[in-house]
Parts: C-alpha cells; sequence; structure tokens
C-alpha cells in the first residue's frame, strides 16, 4: 500500500464531516421553524364559540342522575390520566426552555 495518499483520505473525511454537521443543523432549524410556526397557529387560531379549542381527549359529562359508579369511576380515571398527562408535557416544554 505506498500508493496511499493520506491528503484525499482526510480530505474526504472532512467533507463526510462537514455534510453531517450541515444535514444536523438543517434538521434541527426545520424543527425550530415547525415549533415557530406550530405556537403562531395555536396562539391566532380562532374559535367559533369563544372557547378554547380542546385537543379532543375532552371527558363529556353526563346529568349527574344518569352516571352509575362504574361510569364515574371511568371518567375519573380519564381525567387524572390527561391531568398526569398534561403536567408531563407541561414539565418537559419546561425543561426544554430551561436547555434553549
Amino acid at each position: 500500500m505506498p500508493d496511499v495518499d493520506y491528503l484525499r483520505i482526510i480530505k474526504w473525511v472532512l467533507i463526510v464531516l462537514l455534510a453531517g454537521f450541515i444535514g444536523q443543523f438543517g434538521k434541527s432549524f426545520a424543527k425550530h421553524l415547525m415549533e415557530k410556526a406550530r405556537a403562531k397557529k395555536n396562539a391566532s387560531s380562532p374559535t367559533v364559540d369563544g372557547t378554547p379549542p380542546t385537543s379532543g381527549t375532552e371527558i363529556r359529562e353526563k346529568a349527574p342522575d344518569t352516571i352509575s359508579p362504574e361510569e364515574k369511576a371511568k371518567q375519573d380515571k380519564k381525567l387524572s390520566k390527561t391531568l398526569a398527562k398534561q403536567r408531563k408535557k407541561a414539565t418537559k416544554a419546561l425543561e426544554k426552555q430551561k436547555k434553549s
């Protein structure tokens, strides 16, 4: 292997590393732009009746006299799960803000 051109090898290694850096930077920048657009969309989304938009996981309550104890327990469990998820998302968002 006396014909090994170390300068050419180093050049290609640097090109590959530079391409990886540019790709990672582009990915991070695209995520940043998507988050900005999503936040802007959520902040300015109009509602028909003036109430804030819901995520679709809202628990609809029946009249108190028609709910059986089993249904009430299911609703309570769903509500506690939903609240736990919201707290977890809020915690993650705070941690993410602290890092940036």
